[in-house]
């Protein structure tokens, strides 16, 4: 039976491998805490961090000079990106259910154009404009449509008056003066051009090609927009040094005809129809989805 002294300490052994069990079958701890969510879409979150990505990348869309958001701008712009972060994710759902991928090589693609792309997130972009232009793609716009589009947007097709001029183009005054002098004379504009004038289209004959105002520097529309045709200026001086220049001919302004422009109106009527489709199907994706936003977290972004 042993004793008394020995009993005594197979009890504590005995209490001690209890204890030793005990500690081994204790509940692990509990799982950090998901990280929080601006929202969540049919119960899949996007995080903050990821909203708060879109600031950053908002504020640098500027370039060198980078977008300024003020601390009390930050909830307003942030619901707009999140807004934009919550279509995403609808249409990658419908995207997924759909069986849709965008392929290796055409994420190569994209990610070579756009250097330093997320490879993730350019993956998820291509496939929700994939998405987007399969279900849009029926969206064509018919000659009604067309020939109302382009009635409403005939600003487009004006085209103002225009001028086709040569000109030749020299360092100083005296240096334009004796070319102005030779082409008094007789000389041919074109091949004077190509002997004397400093300015790239000198080896085209000076040929500035057909423009409207506002395209070239003021002084060239000075000159040539008072100049009848076929007449010569005298010496014009600019930025760019001492011109003299010929006028070729001039075009009224005019109205391009819709039988002259039904292809292009054609393109842009439709492209216009296909973001109206778009808005559309996102209203209802949206209108059959389950979305949260939790506006407290707007607060944890800087």
């Amino acid at each position: 039976m042993g004793s008394p002294l020995y009993r005594k300490g197979r009890s504590a052994i005995a209490a001690l491998g209890l204890f030793v069990f005990s500690a081994c079958r204790r509940a692990p701890p509990p799982k950090p805490l998901p990280p929080p969510a601006a929202a969540t879409v049919d119960g899949v979150p996007i995080p903050v961090a990821r909203l708060q990505i879109e600031l950053d990348r908002l504020r640098q869309s500027g370039g060198e000079a980078p977008a300024q958001v003020t601390a009390q701008e930050v909830p307003t712009f942030a619901r707009a990106l999140l807004d934009g972060l919550v279509d995403r994710a609808l249409v990658l759902e419908r995207a997924h259910a759909a069986g849709l991928s965008v392929s290796d090589a055409e994420l190569q693609r994209a990610t070579e154009s756009l250097a330093g792309s997320d490879p993730d997130e350019m993956r998820d972009r291509l496939l929700a404009e994939k998405y987007v232009a399969e279900q849009t793609k029926k969206e064509i716009a018919s000659t009604a449509e067309t020939r109302a589009w382009y009635d409403t947007h005939r600003a487009q097709f004006e085209e103002p008056e225009a001028v086709h001029c040569l000109q030749i183009a020299l360092r100083t005054p005296d240096e334009a003066k004796s070319a102005l002098d030779q082409l008094r004379k007789g000389a041919a504009f074109d091949q004077l051009a190509q002997k004397l004038s400093i300015s790239p289209d000198g080896k085209l004959g000076g040929d500035l090609g057909w423009f409207s105002r506002g395209r070239m520097p003021k002084a060239f529309d000075d000159a040539c927009f008072s100049l009848g045709n076929g007449k010569i200026s005298g010496v014009v001086a600019s930025p760019y040094g001492f011109h003299v220049f010929k006028l070729l001919g001039r075009r009224s302004a005019r109205m391009r005809k819709f039988e002259d422009v039904k292809r292009d109106a054609e393109l842009r009527a439709t492209v216009e129809k296909r973001a109206q489709a778009e808005r559309a199907l996102l209203a209802q994706l949206r209108a059959s989805a389950e979305i949260r936003v939790d506006t407290s977290s707007l607060a944890l972004l800087k």
